[in-house]
């Protein structure tokens, strides 16, 4: 009896001193509990929703066209000092959108202004008066202008003047008064028109713009004038 208790004890010794070595807590080792916060330098993947664009947006800033008067130029005669060259602002625009494409914040970041420079034109302002012979006999004049002339009918109540058979300063409609763009030939300018004569810029148009004149005639349908390019005279 004495023989089996001795074997029996020297078994159980022998598998508690294996098991007490082999234990993670005497080799120093031990698995982290799930609870357990992982090492700050420790590295954490993560899969963000969102996602950012920097953009970039030019505004075109047109250059101006600056005139500069010459009293020693002939008047007409323009002479361009500067090119100059248009400015352009640039504004950096980040954008964040959402896991699906679509645009979820935009805010302006940055703005870059690059300021346009004029256009610098001497014009020519001194008077040069010429002499020209016309049918209608010799004239005066101090600039040539070519414009697109048409052509109106002063009679039957004027349906294309400024009211009632009159022009816009007041004459009465018909030859030798014509529509003009006061911003090409001043209102009340004398003019001369080959194939027309002497006329009055004495009123205006809704379709009067740039260089286009309008004739006026007492009766259009038997003025023979049709509509094309002539040169004028400023008086």
């Amino acid at each position: 009896m004495e023989r089996y208790l001795g074997i029996v004890l020297i078994l159980a010794l022998t598998f508690f001193a294996k098991g007490f070595f082999q234990s993670p807590a005497i080799l120093g080792t031990s698995t982290p509990s799930p609870t357990e916060t992982l090492p700050v330098n420790q590295p954490i993947t993560t899969e963000s929703s969102f996602t950012e664009k920097l953009q970039e947006e030019t505004e075109i800033l047109p250059k101006q066209v600056v005139y500069q008067n010459d009293p020693e130029t002939e008047a007409g005669e323009e002479k361009v000092l500067e090119e100059g060259s248009d400015g352009k602002k640039i504004k950096i625009y980040k954008t964040i959108y959402t896991k699906d494409g679509k645009e979820y914040e935009k805010k302006l970041i940055s703005v870059e202004t690059t300021p346009a420079e004029d256009k610098k034109i001497l014009r020519g302002t001194k008077i040069v008066w010429r002499i020209l012979d016309t049918a209608d006999g010799q004239i005066s004049y101090w600039k040539k202008i070519r414009v697109w002339a048409t052509h109106y009918d002063g009679g039957a109540g004027c349906a294309g003047c400024s009211g009632r058979g009159f022009t816009a300063i007041g004459l009465r409609a018909g030859k030798g008064v014509i529509a003009v763009d006061p911003s090409v030939i001043k209102l009340r300018s004398k003019v001369y028109i080959p194939g027309y004569g002497p006329a009055v810029a004495g009123d205006t148009g809704g379709a009067i713009k740039g260089n286009i004149i309008d004739l006026g005639f007492d009766d259009a349908h038997t003025a023979g004038w049709s509509a094309r390019f002539v040169d004028i005279y400023l008086l």
